[in-house]
């Protein structure tokens, strides 16, 4: 017990000769963490959560499969929005980067645009109606974007949210017009079969007119 009262005294000896310089470490480190503080620029961060529509995926998928769909589905639509003349237009509208602008290149420009923008699946685990099965399906996705400015960064994310989703009706329309096109030229190809059949009908009856069952009992 002696030799332990002993080493916690020896420790409190040891702290009580170097206190001042623990409170100076202690102190420089505070002063630059709030140093870093006022010199780092505020950054905000503005988000939009978009709902994935039930009919915007495919009946004939299965649940397992969903979320890698919609997760395409959302990296294509992306690569389509995210385009130079799309993130150059937003970066004049709402005059954005304006030190980097003066800096850096146009590309370095837009890059920092680029990660700055950032898109994320939102997933839940839902029930697959038809096995009953529990499963894992992408539900929605988040949209954000950070900048140096509270109005300009939130509309920004308006701005973004608003191509995502015109980006997205146009991809639907396209994918309607490209199946009405399919159905409509199938149609026509059925029409086609059917005329030429009729026809194919129409010069066998002509040619075997006398052989046929129903002219047999005629002739009889």
């Amino acid at each position: 017990m002696q030799e332990q009262e002993k080493s916690i005294q020896d420790y409190l000896a040891i702290l009580s000769r170097r206190k001042a310089s623990i409170i100076v470490t202690a102190l420089i480190v505070f002063l630059m963490g709030l140093a870093t503080a006022l010199v780092w620029p505020a950054t905000y961060k503005s988000s939009a959560t978009i709902l994935i529509k039930e009919q915007d995926i495919p009946n004939e998928l299965v649940r397992s499969t969903v979320t890698s769909f919609a997760a395409q589905r959302i990296q294509t639509i992306s690569q389509s929005v995210m385009t130079r003349p799309n993130l150059m237009a937003i970066i004049e509208k709402y005059d954005l980067y304006v030190k980097e602008r003066r800096k850096k290149t146009l590309e370095e420009v837009l890059q920092n645009m680029q990660d700055d923008i950032s898109v994320d699946m939102v997933t839940a685990d839902v029930v697959d109606p038809r096995t009953g099965r529990l499963g894992v399906a992408t539900i929605a996705f988040t949209l954000s974007y950070e900048g140096a400015n509270s109005a300009s960064t939130q509309k920004v994310t308006g701005e973004l949210t608003s191509l995502f989703l015109a980006e997205n009706l146009k991809t639907r329309k396209n994918k309607a017009q490209e199946t009405y096109s399919f159905l409509t030229d199938e149609t026509s190809k059925l029409e086609d079969k059917i005329v030429l059949s009729s026809k194919k009908i129409a010069k066998f009856k002509e040619k075997f007119a006398n052989s046929l069952p129903e002219m047999l009992a005629l002739n009889l």
